[in-house]
Order: C-alpha cells, then sequence, then structure tokens
C-alpha cells in the first residue's frame, strides 16, 4: 500500500489541476448496474427499486472494497431543473422487466421524436419556449411534472451527502448534452445525418437558438445540486460519425461557448466522449485549459490524447468493457499499471472505466482496477 498524504478530495482536484499527487485517483464511472448484480438482483429489480435496494447496491460496494476515490457521477439518478421540467421531445428508452428480459441492460430507441416543424419553433421560441409549447400540450398537470423534478433533485442530493460522508466527492451536480448530441438524439442519427447536409442554415440556426438555454438551465442545476461541475454528453459529433468541417461547424463552437460560459461560472466541465474522438483532441486545445476532464470510453487513443492534452486538462479512463467482463485480475493490473506509467506520469489521470462500468464485470477484475491505483504509483520513488 502506497503511504498516501493526500485524502481523496485533494488527490481527485490535484489531477483535475494538473497539480502533484501522491498517487492516481481512481474513480469509476459507476450505475447502478453492475453493484446491483453483485448484490444478487437482477437488473429489473435494480432498476424497479434504485432509490432503496438498488441504490444501497451502490453504497454496499464501494464499503466492501474500502472506497475509491471519487465519483463521475454520484450514482444513476437525474438531475432536472424544476423550472423546466419538461425538455422537448426526447428518445426512449427500453428497461428490464418492463420492455426486456430482468437482465438486460436498458436500452435506447433510435427513432424520429422530433420534426421540421420543431427546428421551427426553437427558431422562433427558443429551446424552452418550445419546451413549455409541449408541455402546454401535455396531458400530465404540470404540478406532477415539477414534483418529479424536485423528487430526482432530492435523490441527487442524497448521493452526493452519502459520498460526502465517507470522505469522497463527486465531481458532476448536472448533466447536458451538446446541441448536437440534443438534436441527433431527437431527429435519429440518420435523419439528423440527412439533415445537416440537406439543410445546414437551418440546423446550425436551432443550435443557436438552443445553446444559451442549455447553459443557463445547466448553471441553474448544478447551483441546486451544490457541486460545482458539469458532464457534458458527446457522442455523435467526433471523427467515428463526422468529418471535421461537420464538427468544426456543428459541435466544436457550442462546445467551446457552453464550457467557457461553465468555467466562467467556476465549473468543471467533463467531457464525457463516447466513440473514437482521436481526431478532434488538438481542438481541445482551444478550451480553458485545467478547467475540463477529458473522460475517454476505450475507443479514442488515451495515450495519444496524454501527448496532446497532458498539460491542458485532466483526462479520464479507460479501463473498457471487454476487458471488465472477460479478462483476467492480472490483465486488468497490467493494463492499468499501463495507464498510470503513461498517461499518469506526473499528474493529471483518473483512473476510471470507459464509460459506466459493465454490467457484467467481474468482481474480482473490479477490485484489481481499484487496488492498482492504491498500490501501484512508481512516479514518486526513489
Amino acid at each position: 500500500m502506497i503511504k498516501e498524504t493526500m485524502t481523496r478530495k485533494e488527490r481527485m482536484w490535484a489531477a483535475v489541476k494538473l497539480q502533484p499527487y501522491d498517487r492516481v485517483p481512481v474513480a469509476p464511472l459507476l450505475d447502478v448496474m453492475f453493484p446491483a448484480k453483485h448484490a444478487g438482483m437482477t437488473l429489473a429489480q435494480a432498476f424497479a427499486d434504485y432509490k432503496g435496494k438498488g441504490w444501497q447496491s451502490m453504497v454496499d460496494l464501494f464499503d466492501e472494497i474500502g472506497g475509491w476515490d471519487g465519483f463521475l457521477l454520484p450514482g444513476y439518478s437525474t438531475s432536472p431543473n424544476p423550472k423546466h421540467p419538461v425538455a422537448g421531445r426526447t428518445g426512449k428508452m427500453k428497461y428490464p422487466g418492463v420492455e426486456l428480459p430482468p437482465d438486460s441492460p436498458p436500452q435506447y430507441i433510435e427513432d424520429t421524436s422530433m420534426s421540421v416543424q420543431d427546428y421551427d419553433d426553437i427558431i422562433n421560441l427558443g429551446w424552452w419556449g418550445w419546451a413549455e409549447k409541449l408541455r402546454r400540450a401535455s396531458p400530465v398537470p404540470l404540478e406532477k411534472s415539477i414534483a418529479w423534478a424536485e423528487r430526482q433533485l432530492t435523490q441527487w442530493r442524497r448521493e452526493v451527502a452519502t459520498w460526502e460522508t465517507r470522505g469522497t466527492p463527486s465531481l458532476i451536480g448536472a448533466i447536458v448534452s451538446s446541441p448536437l448530441m440534443t438534436l441527433s438524439t431527437s431527429r435519429s442519427m440518420t435523419t439528423f445525418a440527412l439533415d445537416i447536409h440537406r439543410m445546414p442554415d437551418k440546423v446550425q440556426a436551432v443550435m443557436d437558438a438552443m445553446v444559451d438555454d442549455l447553459i443557463i438551465n445547466t448553471i441553474e442545476v448544478a447551483h441546486l445540486t451544490g457541486v460545482p461541475g458539469v458532464m457534458l454528453v458527446l457522442e455523435r459529433g467526433g471523427g467515428f460519425y463526422f468529418p471535421l468541417k461537420v464538427f468544426e461547424r456543428f459541435e466544436m463552437p457550442y462546445i467551446k461557448k457552453m464550457v467557457q460560459a461553465f468555467a466562467k461560472e467556476g465549473f468543471i466541465t467533463q467531457l464525457h466522449f463516447d466513440q473514437d474522438w482521436t481526431l478532434n483532441l488538438p481542438y481541445l486545445l482551444d478550451l480553458p485549459a485545467k478547467m475540463c476532464i477529458c473522460e475517454l470510453d476505450s475507443k479514442t487513443d488515451i495515450f495519444k490524447a496524454k501527448e496532446i492534452l497532458g498539460h491542458h486538462m485532466c483526462i479520464a479512463g479507460d479501463v473498457s468493457a471487454g476487458l471488465q467482463a472477460v479478462g483476467t485480475p492480472q490483465e486488468m493490473e497490467t493494463y492499468c499499471q499501463k495507464l498510470i506509467n503513461v498517461v499518469g506520469k506526473e499528474t493529471g489521470l483518473i483512473l476510471s472505466s470507459g464509460c459506466t462500468v459493465a454490467a457484467d464485470c467481474k468482481f474480482e477484475n473490479f477490485k484489481a482496477m481499484i487496488d492498482t491505483a492504491k498500490n501501484y504509483h512508481p512516479h514518486n520513488l526513489p
């Protein structure tokens, strides 16, 4: 065991701010699925009773394994704003025990829930003006929607407080998607890609009309939860899906505007990169220094990210779901040591799972990831 000279909170913030740490902090991106399965529950049971047995399984896992350094999310709850409890047209999910078998992870339904007329309404009304128009047409009473949002915020605060009592910080107080991610999930990926080519000026006008509303709302939610950090969800604007000319027009300007606004507020932005963003990494140097976490899911080249961004922003990741589920503890230890050796050298790494911890992760592999961070840090040895 490494002789620790920092608290968990100090260690996490040292990584974020690119300051020296006594060892690399470890903070898995954890949702309810792996802890629930480890506790002997089906995923259907975990989702049906998330605030009860599901949430408790996460706490029990933390305590069983001796804890870790921080949370890139406090749990599985959401953080809506009671001022805007209806967020517009969004994609739908299938859940275990409802539309899916009891142990099947939730599945996103890729369909077209937003129309071109909705585009026009957003341009004319703004994002929340359009959402309010939809709310007025909804059969659900406003009071019921506000009460739901308040319950979600209460659970979020409960999760943050639970970890804080264990000396473990949560870095994220609100979640928001970029305009491109938001529209592509509402229009469906295929339809939105066609929109970009058939009506690019309209798509840009929609993004321009929505981005300020998204920024203001996210800042309000982070203040409500009391955590000065934002997760910016990014998946579909990177080089895995689109050429750089699309990224340069329809994604990067909005990422920059959002991150700058959050940084002005004193918030850290956790850039949640799903899929391969290796081509896009140099653009991130245009974001505020030491105010972002580049969180990778094992598809982006994390070693290239260190090479490009190592002196500009913290990097989190990137233990793959495959290694978690079918690897061995020795393979896990070897890969985590490589991350610590290369990406964690000097500072700037939060050892983490590549996206969320896999539902079928092996407990011994998860433990190996946590233990490696606690026991292996060659950089401060004589």
